[in-house]
């Protein structure tokens, strides 16, 4: 009796043994398989949409300025975009969505007073603009970036919207991003977004017969910008922070 009692026993426990070790064997099959899936998906993004995104910025990036330049009281310049883009008819590149964007780097001096200025420093000091959309300026005074944006909200008349940015990092290099995408305007500075807004209705852009402009003779900020690029298309989330 304790002979058979000891075999079923033995039989028992070799058999919840058996049953365990191919409870393990699944779970380790399911967890191997879906890590198998997960790496052929991340590989799929990175190869038909990473990369293919990655490339876009190369190809279609117009550089406008790419030396350091002073916007003191005697700088103006204005470039047309006809001749920056050379290799095609038009600006905007549609398959890639509706927008523009615009990075550049730009140093802030520490100036108070209108002593400092040749004419009133409460006013925005155009930095670069495309036409009259977008506009993008300083106000030295209450230290703010201002963007300006035509929309049209009826087929009569456009209006413009204007967003700041308060409290800019002064004698010190930054990084800004000006992105529109559809009806969204993003402004980033150093990786970091800080104003997102929504336009009543999409934005208006120029085309290619449009010129850019940085800088007013008589009514500049003082600063300096370098490597001011545009994008004739709307860089994707993953773009904006690789750029």
């Amino acid at each position: 009796m304790l002979g058979n009692t000891l075999l079923t026993n033995t039989s028992v426990l070799g058999n919840t043994l058996v049953s365990g070790n191919t409870k393990m064997n699944q779970s380790v099959i399911f967890m191997i398989a879906g890590i198998c899936l997960l790496l052929v998906m991340l590989g799929l993004y990175y190869f038909y949409y990473y990369l293919p995104r990655q490339s876009n910025v190369g190809k279609y990036q117009i550089p406008i300025l790419t030396s350091e330049i002073t916007l003191d009281e005697t700088f103006s310049q204005t470039t047309q975009i006809a001749n920056l883009v050379s290799n095609r008819p038009t600006l905007m590149v549609p398959k890639l969505g509706y927008g523009i964007t615009f990075t550049w780097e730009m140093y802030i001096p520490n100036l108070a007073g209108n002593a400092a200025w040749q004419n009133n420093y409460n006013i925005v000091k155009p930095i670069f603009s495309m036409q009259d959309s977008p506009q993008v300026g300083y106000n030295p005074k209450k230290n703010y970036l201002s963007v300006i944006t035509k929309y049209r909200d009826n087929p009569f008349y456009a209006e413009f919207s204007e967003i700041k940015v308060p409290n800019l990092k002064l004698q010190k290099w930054c990084k800004y991003i000006l992105a529109l995408s559809g009806r969204t305007i993003q402004i980033w500075i150093d990786g970091v977004i800080v104003n997102t807004e929504y336009l009543p209705s999409l934005p208006v852009f120029y085309d290619i017969q449009s010129a850019i402009t940085i800088g007013q003779i008589n009514n500049n900020f003082q600063g300096k910008i370098r490597n001011l690029i545009m994008y004739p298309y709307p860089l994707s989330y993953t773009e904006l922070q690789n750029i």
